[in-house]
């Protein structure tokens, strides 16, 4: 025969577990959303299985406690005590409230992104936010860069064919806002109480005109030194201590560059993109000395920069033999000057990580160039002039003026830039997230490479827009190669793009 507390023990627990399966229940799985009602995505996957917990310890310290006098409910209590404290909490949802269209709608997307990482990416957000909206279909359209700017411009001005969604060059966005190419967003971000805090604020204010938002940012980027650590141990130098200042990546491009028997150059130690002036410049104690009312292109960072630029030039055997070199041996990832070991340092986007990672690019090895071994990367703020800068672009995602579905796009672009969907794309493609959340993303802060990129991020600045002439920097870029060539003194060719600029912002001017 069973003594009382025996007993007492069996109905507690089976009453326990009872009290414990009706817990651990969900809502009613057949239960339904009303199409037209504000939803949140779910949060990132967290652990939701129900707890461990140890029934038979509980009631037995509860029986202990109370001289053997506690009854069924006392035992209850102390279960579902025990479970409410230990229960997982679910990670706060980031995605902001979204409306499922009350009735099935697609919307076309446009985009640039065509290449196997970016593309998946790309297919992944859309994922996520059709399966936060159920009736929203997202047909996502890839064209070649620049191709899908003049193909919605064309559509906008015959007034069909565009896009609901597109991604818009951020730097240029005011300038394509004042043309009537995109539709203002203030209505949309003021009904959401979007004010832009969620972003990185350059970010933001390149997203204005007059104000008023016409893109919401998607993507930004930084640039950053790209080094092999490969090179580095073969020319006796410290792979853990890149160059920091334009002398010391002079000096070690020296020691890290190679030549073929013939004299010919078999690598390049930095390759000296003169492109590229307007990334080192930002390098340069501040670089551009610019304001709304126009630029400084004759100051002296620019003129500094330039010069340097045009000695590691001559130092590899002037323009076309740079220009020879690179199209020789700089064809499409791994087969590009750095994954190929062509160059040992180059100046490229955060975002280079990801063709890295997905190439795991193999190079000769110094002992015997018959062989081959994995490439071992490492990166490093860009090389300054005594204070670090850096210069940032990107893309924000706009509704194209005369878009159909103009309301279901802008629940896309809320879905497409919110702190999830800025992570997952980030965590795919190492693009610099702008929305502030999404980039500082748990799953991405663990990532060496990607903490550095968020700390180099904060000495980012972008030249102020200049309304009356947007493009002033082309009157640099026209005489670049002169100025590279030696046909045209750098400093003379500085004050003539100063002019030339003055006087197109005054031509331009109301």
């Amino acid at each position: 025969m069973k003594s009382p507390r025996r007993a007492l023990r069996g109905a507690v627990a089976l009453l326990v577990i009872a009290t414990f399966l009706l817990s651990a229940c969900g809502s009613d799985p057949t239960a339904t959303v009303p199409a037209a009602t504000a939803t949140t995505a779910p949060a990132a996957p967290t652990n939701t299985a129900a707890p461990t917990v140890d029934v038979a310890g509980i009631v037995n310290a509860t029986l202990t406690a109370s001289a053997g006098q506690a009854t069924p409910a006392d035992v209850t209590g102390a279960v579902q005590a025990t479970l409410t404290a230990s229960a997982p909490t679910a990670a706060p949802s980031s995605m902001p409230a979204l409306h499922n269209p009350s009735s099935p709608v697609t919307i076309e997307f446009w985009h640039h992104w065509s290449s196997p990482i970016r593309r998946t990416a790309v297919r992944r957000i859309v994922s996520m936010c059709q399966a936060a909206m159920p009736n929203l279909k997202v047909n996502e359209v890839a064209k070649p860069f620049g191709d899908v700017w003049t193909a919605n411009a064309a559509a906008v001005a015959a007034g069909s064919g565009m896009p609901d969604v597109l991604v818009s060059d951020r730097p240029t966005l005011p300038k394509d806002a004042a043309n009537g190419i995109y539709t203002d967003l203030q209505p949309y971000a003021a009904k959401d109480n979007m004010t832009g805090k969620e972003f990185y604020p350059f970010t933001w204010q390149q997203t204005l005109y007059n104000d008023h938002p016409y893109g919401v940012p998607f993507e930004t980027d930084i640039r950053v030194l790209w080094y092999s650590k490969n090179a580095f141990k073969e020319a006796g130098l410290d792979p853990e201590k890149p160059p920091t200042t334009w002398q010391e990546l002079s000096d070690y491009a020296a020691k890290l560059e190679k030549k073929n028997a013939d004299g010919s150059w078999a690598r390049l130690g930095f390759r000296p993109d003169p492109g590229s002036w307007s990334i080192l410049l930002h390098a340069n104690n501040g670089g551009m000395t610019s304001n709304a009312e126009g630029p400084t292109l004759n100051s002296p960072q620019i003129a500094e920069t330039l010069t340097f630029l045009k000695s590691m030039v001559d130092h590899y055997g002037g323009l076309d033999a740079v220009n020879t070199f690179v199209s020789a041996n700089n064809a499409a990832p791994p087969k590009d000057l750095f994954m190929s070991g062509k160059t040992a340092m180059t100046i490229d986007i955060a975002g280079y990580l990801s063709a890295l990672n997905f190439y795991r690019p193999r190079v000769p090895q110094a002992a015997d160039p018959t062989k081959d071994e994995a490439l071992d990367w490492g990166v490093a703020p860009l090389p300054n002039q005594g204070k670090p800068g850096n210069w940032s672009g990107g893309f924000s995602l706009s509704i194209p003026k005369g878009a159909k579905n103009a309301d279901a796009a802008w629940e896309f672009i809320k879905c497409a830039t919110s702190a999830q969907g800025e992570a997952s794309w980030s965590r795919d493609t190492y693009a610099l997230s702008p929305n502030i959340a999404g980039a500082t993303d748990p799953a991405l802060m663990g990532d060496p490479f990607w903490t550095k990129f968020v700390d180099i991020l904060k000495t980012s600045y972008v030249e102020p827009y200049v309304a009356a002439y947007p493009n002033y920097t082309e009157q640099v870029s026209k005489r670049l190669e002169d100025m590279m060539r030696g046909k045209t003194d750098i400093k003379q060719g500085l004050e003539d793009a100063q002019k030339e600029a003055l006087d197109t912002i005054a031509q331009n001017k109301p």
